[in-house]
C-alpha cells in the first residue's frame, strides 16, 4: 500500500499598506516524498545541503540571532539569491525538482547558532 503525502504551506504577512495578506499554496500530493528535518550550524563560506531526490521543496529557516548573510547557490560559483542578512531571521520556501543538493553560502560561521531545514 503506497502512502501519499499531501504538502500544503500557509502564511500571511501583515502589517502591510494592504492589511493582511494571506498565502496558500497549491497542494503537492507526492507518493515518495518523506518528511526530513535537518538541522545544521553553518560554516564560512559554501556549504552543501543534501536532499533526496524525491523532495518536492524544502523550508528554511534561519535564526534571527544570525549576523551573517546566507546566500542560496544552485552550484558553489553562481551569484545566488540572499535568502538572510544580518539580524534578519525568517523563512524561505524552495521547490526542488529532481535536486541532489544546493549550496548556502554564509558570510561566516554561525557558531552556536542553528539553521532549520525541513524538507517535503
Amino acid at each position: 500500500m503506497t502512502i501519499t503525502a499531501a504538502v500544503n504551506i500557509k502564511g500571511y504577512i501583515q502589517a502591510l499598506g494592504a492589511g493582511r495578506v494571506e498565502i496558500d499554496s497549491i497542494v503537492f500530493d507526492e507518493a515518495t516524498a518523506i518528511p526530513t528535518k535537518v538541522v545544521l550550524e553553518l560554516a564560512s563560506g559554501a556549504n552543501t545541503i543534501s536532499c533526496s531526490s524525491s523532495c518536492r521543496g524544502v523550508i528554511i529557516t534561519n535564526n534571527p540571532a544570525s549576523t551573517r548573510t546566507k546566500t542560496l547557490k544552485g552550484v558553489a560559483g553562481d551569484t545566488g539569491i540572499v535568502i538572510a542578512s544580518s539580524g534578519f531571521g525568517g523563512t524561505f520556501v524552495l521547490l526542488l525538482d529532481a535536486v541532489s543538493s544546493f549550496v548556502i553560502n554564509s558570510s561566516g560561521a554561525d557558531t552556536g547558532i542553528l539553521t532549520e531545514f525541513q524538507f517535503f
